[in-house]
Parts: structure tokens; C-alpha cells; sequence
């Protein structure tokens, strides 16, 4: 009689820990939701994140594998002063090893969950760390895709889309075009400023890192009138920005002569991947 008398509450109760039990006697990795000080994941010594190898003293202190060669008396614990060896803590390494956090640029798209003393090696590399507004009227910061719909939707600058090493055509009118990569969403602006001597070209890379120049840009510009003929080009590595400071120093400048430009002037622009060296 008791049998049949049980809870639908009891029932899933033990379904829930027959599932439980299944899962562990199959191997089948279980995950839950857990909350820890991150002190307790950072070596006591140098507060750096822990990393394999850990290493303890008898007592149990831990401290990672760099500190542990650097200590004075390494048969002396940092901590307690006791005498003993350090050895190998497998089981925190197993502990640490598991600890998956998510990346610091969730809300700017990356879905990455790392080991936790992985996380500051992914960030530095993270291509959706965010980037700047070239408008230093405007505060927005985002990813270089969400960036690129900033520019286009809310400034409502020109884009043009291009393939590595096939030219195209752009305006040369004052302000801001933006050009992205279809090969791999590679984000570029190309800045015409006005001057009473013509019309000053830059180019440059959107990239939330600091990073050596990986791309080059192509320009020529020609012009063939009754009483006129003019041509130019160049070739220079585009620098890369994360706009934070407005508009990199170091850009290569490209002057067209304000005697050959009329209102339908156009530049080629070609852009290719830097040979590695």
C-alpha cells in the first residue's frame, strides 16, 4: 500500500538519481552550475592563475611551477615554513583543469568557455574584443561585425564589399567608406579628408588587437582629359587600430592633386594579405 502511496515529487526524485547513477556508471561526463572564490584558482605566491603543474607541500600548500623554482629554500613551504618536497597535486590539477569560465567579450559575441588559466591567453587574441566609433562624438563599442552595422546603419557611411587581390572603385568625396572583406569579414575604412591642395587618402585596419600590419593596399588613380593627363599609384601595409584614440598617427597618406579631381572622380583600391615572412 505504501508503495503505491508515493509522491510524483519522490518519483522524479529517484528517477532523477537512477539517471545519475547511469550517467557515471557509463562515463558519461555530468556538469552543474558551481560558485567559486577566484583566489582560491590563483597561486598564493605570484596570484597568478594556477596552471598544470601544481605542486603542494606536505601540509598542502599549493604553488605553481614557475614560483617553485624560483623559491630560496625549495625543501621549505612559502607558506608555513615547514621542510618537505613539493610534489605533484594531480587532483587540483584536475579540479583546475575542469573550471570552464566564459569569455570576457560574451556580450560582444564570443560564445568561447575556456579553462580559467587559459582565459587571459584567449582575450589577448579574442576577435570579437571590441572596437571603437571613428566618431569621437559617439561612444559605441563593439565587435568588428557589430561595428561594421554601426557605421553603415547609424552614420550611414558607404560600404563596398571585395575579394583579397581583385581591385575595386570608391568616391573621392569627403568622409568615411567602409569596405569589409568577403573572404573573411575583415573590417577596413577608407578616409578621404579635403585640403586646398586635393584630396588626402588613408587606409586602415579595424582590429581589437595590437598587432603587426598584415594586409596591403594597392591605390592608383588616373585621369584622362582633353587638355590633361594624370596618373598615380602606390602600395603600402594598412595599419591596424582599435580606434580608441581616434585615427591611427602612422597612416600612409595618399594625395590626389585637387587639379585633377571633378565631382565623378574614382580610385582603385586592391587589398591583399601580407606574405608571411
Amino acid at each position: 500500500m505504501g508503495f503505491f502511496n508515493r509522491t510524483s515529487s519522490g518519483r522524479r526524485a529517484e528517477t532523477q538519481q537512477e539517471e545519475s547513477s547511469r550517467k557515471k556508471k557509463d562515463g558519461a561526463p555530468t556538469a552543474t552550475s558551481v560558485t567559486v572564490e577566484l583566489d582560491v584558482l590563483e597561486c598564493p605566491v605570484c596570484y597568478e592563475p594556477l596552471r598544470p603543474p601544481i605542486f603542494q607541500c606536505a601540509v598542502g600548500h599549493l604553488i605553481c611551477s614557475s614560483w617553485r623554482g624560483k623559491l630560496r629554500d625549495p625543501k621549505k613551504c612559502h607558506y608555513c615554513s615547514r621542510k618537505s618536497d613539493y610534489n605533484r597535486c594531480h587532483g587540483i590539477e584536475k579540479i583546475i583543469g575542469s573550471i570552464q569560465v566564459p569569455c570576457s567579450n560574451t556580450k560582444y559575441g564570443c560564445s568561447m568557455k575556456i579553462s580559467y588559466y587559459e582565459r587571459e591567453d584567449h582575450e589577448t587574441t579574442c576577435p570579437h574584443a571590441p572596437c571603437f566609433c571613428l566618431d569621437t562624438s559617439c561612444s559605441f563599442s563593439g565587435s568588428i561585425r557589430m561595428l561594421q552595422e554601426h557605421f553603415t546603419a547609424n552614420h550611414q557611411w558607404p560600404s563596398t564589399k571585395f575579394r583579397y587581390g581583385s581591385c575595386f572603385y570608391t568616391n573621392i568625396k569627403e568622409g568615411v567608406c567602409v569596405i569589409s572583406s568577403e573572404d573573411d569579414e575583415q573590417l577596413f575604412l577608407l578616409k578621404v579628408v579635403s585640403e586646398p591642395f586635393g584630396s588626402v587618402i588613408s587606409v586602415f585596419c579595424v582590429w581589437p588587437h595590437d598587432t603587426d600590419p598584415k594586409f596591403r593596399c594597392a591605390l592608383f588613380f588616373t585621369v584622362l582629359k582633353k587638355n590633361l593627363y594624370h596618373s598615380q599609384s602606390s602600395e603600402f601595409l594598412v595599419p591596424s587600430t582599435t580606434l580608441s584614440d581616434g585615427l591611427p598617427r602612422d597612416c600612409f597618406r595618399f594625395i590626389v592633386p585637387k587639379f585633377s579631381l571633378d565631382e565623378d572622380s574614382k580610385i582603385s583600391v586592391t587589398m591583399r594579405k601580407k606574405a608571411s615572412a
